[in-house]
């Protein structure tokens, strides 16, 4: 039952994923020859100005989602209300905190922008983030209740029909308006509507849940909460010092305009990664389900799977990126919004540094290891500002990056895993670094091999160049590493059960056409 709703997840999730990708690029491209790289940038800003609100979140929703798992695993109505409720009125407090907190951050808005006197209705802009924002929060214990259960896919073609939408009311503002604060506005709208109907979908799903009746949990739950919301606390400051500050760095010492144009390889990067969320994050409640009814040597089977797919699909994307992202965007919108190479390749690292860490992190947390290494990320972060702004001064742009990537390798990348091998899986951490040290290395000769292949086989810049290169980024990695691993069990493992599935979607299409 697992793998038949981690099946349906993971391919309504591709399929969304690969629409709006292509329609995000024909937006982008429109947004830039509308209202300039500046402008990209301000929504770059916005978006990690914002990002600091999580602090206030605390890791409460992540909490309340683990101890989701087993009730629903186990029918608990009762617990599953108990905890819906305590998340719903959490959430309602923190979106009003969030107003606060917004009112105060407004002033600052200034000093961390270089050069945003080019940027006009700046406070509207700022509130209409915001809101949607707020609504998020709002809406967050009914999208996190239908992921715990594994039924994501039931709003997933809502969601895509709203994107799709978006995207496109987007495209025709700015080409017959070029007016912002529109494009913002109409955002905002269609995403309150999105949230609306989704809200209908769940509680259809879950009438149980249409109840005054107010339900109590047990203690045990209730200060495993505490615990673990506390510790969460230091995670998303860690979090945020990593992930959040980079464009605030661009924009306060480089400006704006540097942060449009990393703007456009994130999104691509971003992209990518959304594409391999639906498969690795489609089975991400499957595996809370077996953490909680499985024992460790089944954990460890299952993660060494989860852990391969890991690699094989970052991999690919690494060479892909590493061989097509410059030359897409040369054709996508021109040679002007290229990056330096140094920032170009520590990108890359931090994309595969940041991937390779689905696997082992999503295990972690699905375990409920909150308290563990709450102090790891908060040293992260603090290493990752700390040289970020020593580097800048060497290396520009890139010492950001740079920055990041000592951060990780010098905290995390060892830690989570530390954790989860001698938590859960009850085995030596050896095996685990031996893997992504293998994995790593296959992946630096992947790239370099189909870097040269490119430049054997392939000429000039064109599109046809470009499908010739992605051609063989596809063919060449896959055929060695299908040579390398066909006899591993994970191998065997992941293609009988795609094969198992691919007849099953066959004999259920014949039996409907009968």
């Amino acid at each position: 039952m697992r793998t038949k709703y981690s099946i349906k997840n993971v391919s309504i999730g591709v399929f969304s994923q690969i629409i709006i990708a292509l329609l995000g690029f024909i937006s982008r491209k429109v947004f830039l020859d509308s209202l300039g790289t500046e402008y990209l940038g301000v929504n770059g800003l916005m978006t990690n100005v914002l990002a600091a609100m999580v602090l206030i979140e605390s890791g409460i929703g992540t909490s309340i989602v683990y101890n989701l798992y087993k009730p629903l695993a186990n029918n608990d109505t009762e617990k599953v209300t108990a905890l819906v409720q305590i998340y719903k009125k959490a959430y309602f407090i923190i979106a009003a905190l969030l107003g606060l907190f917004s009112m105060g951050l407004y002033p600052l808005l200034n000093y961390i922008m270089k050069d945003g006197e080019s940027i006009s209705h700046l406070n509207i802009i700022f509130f209409i983030f915001v809101i949607k924002n707020i609504i998020s929060y709002l809406n967050a214990h009914k999208i996190s209740l239908i992921n715990a259960d594994q039924r994501g896919y039931l709003i997933a073609r809502v969601n895509l029909l709203f994107q799709m939408g978006t995207i496109i009311l987007r495209i025709l503002i700015l080409i017959f308006t070029n007016d912002y604060i529109l494009y913002l506005l109409v955002e905002l709208i269609l995403f309150t509507l999105q949230n609306i109907i989704n809200g209908k979908i769940v509680y259809k799903r879950y009438p149980y849940l249409n109840t005054k009746k107010k339900y109590m949990i047990d203690h045990s739950t209730k200060q495993n909460l505490k615990i673990n919301v506390k510790a969460m606390f230091l995670h998303s400051i860690g979090g945020y010092l990593v992930f959040g500050t980079d464009n605030i760095l661009m924009s306060s010492f480089v400006g704006l305009a540097s942060v449009g144009l990393y703007s456009n390889y994130s999104m691509i990067t971003q992209q990518v990664a959304a594409l391999l969320t639906p498969i690795l994050g489609g089975i991400g409640a499957s595996i809370g389900n077996l953490i909680a009814t499985e024992n460790a040597e089944k954990k460890y089977s299952i993660f060494k799977i989860s852990f391969f797919v890991n690699f094989w699909l970052y991999s690919l994307s690494v060479i892909f990126l590493y061989n097509l992202l410059e030359p897409f965007i040369s054709w996508w919108i021109g040679k002007d919004y290229l990056l330096d190479k140094l920032t170009f390749i520590f990108i890359l690292i931090n994309f595969y540094l940041l991937g390779m860490r689905s696997a082992i992190s999503t295990f972690k947390i699905k375990s409920g290891l909150f308290v563990q290494d709450k102090f790891a990320p908060v040293i992260e972060g603090a290493i990752n500002l700390g040289a970020s702004l020593i580097l800048m001064k060497y290396f520009g742009l890139a010492g950001i990056f740079i920055g990041t990537t000592i951060s990780t390798i010098l905290t995390v990348l060892w830690t989570q895993p530390f954790i989860v091998y001698k938590l859960v899986f009850q085995k030596s951490v050896l095996r685990y670094f031996y893997l992504y040290g293998f994995y790593a290395m296959l992946t630096f000769l992947g790239c370099i091999l189909s870097q040269k292949l490119c430049g054997i086989l392939v000429e000039g810049d064109t599109f046809i160049s470009l499908l010739q290169k992605g051609l063989i980024c596809l063919f060449v990695p896959n055929i060695v590493y299908v040579i390398l691993f066909l006899k591993t069990k994970e191998y065997r493992y992941i293609y009988n059960t795609v094969l198992s599935n691919l007849v099953f979607f066959n004999k259920k299409k014949q039996f409907k056409e009968v």
